[in-house]
């Protein structure tokens, strides 16, 4: 006997409750497609992130010990980059071979690394570098201070909060939730570039048209934080920023943009390290040792 439509309606909205609270599929096994997309870009940068956090971990350490720079922020950070390129593999055969709920909650934890940590240790990259161009003098009087220690501990605790709450919910990726870091986050990196290389900008007083190395350096972190916000801190603000407005269930928004979304983090785990190493020589060293060939 077929049903009515009040019964017919009633079994549909069940049917979508019970599909959005138990159902919920963080392996996306019908939805498989965004998945496969992440996985194809993301793994191949991943293996090129891991050894090019290793060997800027290795050249960072060096110049610490040695007393050539403070780069605590940057240690911190391709120590972040490094964690979490090293779980996307696994990350991948969780999705598509072992499906360990458990494992996923890991690999859930440890891209939120990248998706708050970076964005943050990026913006007290960008506020040092600030500092040392346009406050020169009470940038030196904060120089021997142990603030640098006492800021990176904040953003562990913060990003270690902001990743444990994706683990209790893995459903947050289909909400603006994930945009919070990086809306946070633009405004002082935007700020601070803009007003270094308008500092930059400025003849030198004493009328030398060398690039002071300090200056130089300054240079270089603004351009490689351009490059981080183009790459991979503006896509994920807006893509999780509109989630409110996109005409898709919580499950498409999980498999079909939350996901794939994600290879914009893998892209700036990968390309940072590259780029900083090139500031410091490092991939010079790389070809003279062999590891890296020219064609």
């Amino acid at each position: 006997m077929p049903r009515d439509d009040g019964e017919r309606n009633f079994h549909l909205n069940s049917t979508s409750l019970v599909n959005h609270t138990d159902d919920f599929d963080t392996f996306c096994i019908e939805l498989y497609e965004g998945p496969v997309v992440w996985a194809v870009f993301s793994v191949p940068c991943s293996l090129v992130g891991v050894l090019a956090s290793v060997w800027l971990l290795r050249l960072l350490v060096q110049r610490l010990r040695s007393n050539m720079s403070n780069d605590i922020y940057m240690l911190n950070l391709t120590a972040m980059d490094l964690m979490f390129n090293i779980s996307v593999l696994p990350a991948a055969l969780s999705y598509f071979i072992w499906q360990n709920e458990a494992y996923l909650k890991i690999c859930n934890f440890l891209f939120c690394l990248s998706m708050s940590g970076r964005p943050l240790f990026m913006a007290c990259i960008c506020v040092d570098c600030y500092m040392a161009v346009v406050h020169p003098i009470s940038y030196r009087k904060l120089k021997g201070s142990r603030y640098r220690q006492v800021v990176c501990v904040l953003v562990w605790g913060c990003t270690l909060i902001f990743g444990l709450m994706f683990v209790v919910d893995p459903a947050l990726f289909t909400t603006s939730y994930p945009a919070m870091p990086f809306a946070l986050c633009l405004p002082p990196i935007t700020f601070c570039d803009a007003a270094v290389f308008y500092a930059l900008r400025k003849p030198d007083p004493s009328g030398k048209a060398d690039v002071h190395p300090q200056k130089q350096r300054a240079l270089q972190t603004i351009t490689n934080s351009f490059v981080m916000t183009v790459v991979s801190y503006l896509p994920p603000l807006l893509v999780y920023g509109l989630t409110p407005v996109w005409p898709l269930t919580t499950q498409q928004i999980y498999c079909q943009v939350g996901i794939p979304t994600l290879i914009t983090t893998t892209l700036g785990s990968t390309i940072l390290p590259l780029l900083y190493l090139s500031n410091l020589g490092g991939l010079k060293d790389l070809r003279r040792c062999g590891c890296v060939r020219s064609l």
